[in-house]
């Protein structure tokens, strides 16, 4: 972690003495661009992203076979031999709605982060401009031998809250996963390219809904993973979390 603050902190400075120094000498720029172990971060969600061209290769058949992925094909609209190059994160500039400074944040989509598998939620502008909430399942790089970047995300979607619930009366959402029809078994996947990403959101289980469906020693480790339970389930969103706080950003 500390690793990648500091080199998204190098890269930040990189583009700002290059717009400070617009007609001048980029061999520095274009030599990070061309090392395979550099960063990506986007500096706003409309800015384009610097790119490592660093992932593994696998094909769509293959990212096909991971839980919830069966309609990747469709959605990309490639052919299942099609190649994916994919990292297990990228970083960025987000952007918080409450108006706080902008600070560098990385997703991660990896089955091996720490030793854990981590997938993050992420807050983003959906193609009509509107804020939606997902979960990363798979950052994309390379789409065939077209260079790239985007996530694809398991989409979800507000949902009633619960009569005099505290949570939501200090601002958190409550959500559930967004099913594209009622016949579907895995929540809607969508393609999020990354300068639409605005920041990670802290997403927790709600375990008052799950305490009275499955008893209180109930956890999502001991949940069964089925389509009942994907369906039944219910998240909020963490309005508590620090995410502007220094022990989140060190480099603040």
């Amino acid at each position: 972690m500390r690793a990648a603050e500091a080199q998204a902190e190098v890269l930040r400075e990189i583009s700002e003495l290059e717009l400070e120094h617009a007609d001048g000498d980029d061999g520095l720029h274009c030599l990070l661009e061309n090392d395979t172990g550099a960063g990506d971060v986007a500096m706003n969600p409309t800015v384009a992203l610097s790119r490592s061209h660093r992932g593994l290769r696998i094909s769509v058949a293959d990212a096909e076979q991971l839980p919830g992925m069966a309609g990747l094909g469709l959605l990309l609209s490639r052919e299942a031999s099609c190649s994916l190059v994919v990292s297990s994160s990228f970083t960025f500039h987000c952007t918080f709605e409450w108006g706080a400074s902008s600070v560098v944040q990385t997703a991660c989509a990896t089955e091996s982060h720490l030793g854990r598998p981590r997938y993050d939620y992420i807050l983003f502008f959906d193609e009509s401009g509107q804020r939606q909430l997902g979960l990363v399942r798979l950052i994309v790089r390379i789409l065939g031998s077209i260079v790239d970047d985007f996530a694809v995300v398991r989409r979800m979607h507000e949902v009633a809250s619960i009569p005099r619930c505290s949570l939501t009366k200090f601002g958190c959402k409550r959500m559930a996963w967004h099913f594209n029809t009622p016949a579907d078994d895995w929540p809607l996947l969508c393609r999020v390219p990354l300068t639409s990403v605005l920041r990670v959101e802290h997403v927790v289980t709600d375990f008052q809904d799950l305490s009275e469906r499955r008893g209180l020693r109930a956890v999502p480790s001991n949940v069964p993973e089925n389509v009942a339970e994907r369906r039944a389930a219910r998240f909020f969103t963490n309005r508590f979390y620090p995410f502007t706080s220094r022990t989140l950003n060190p480099s603040s």
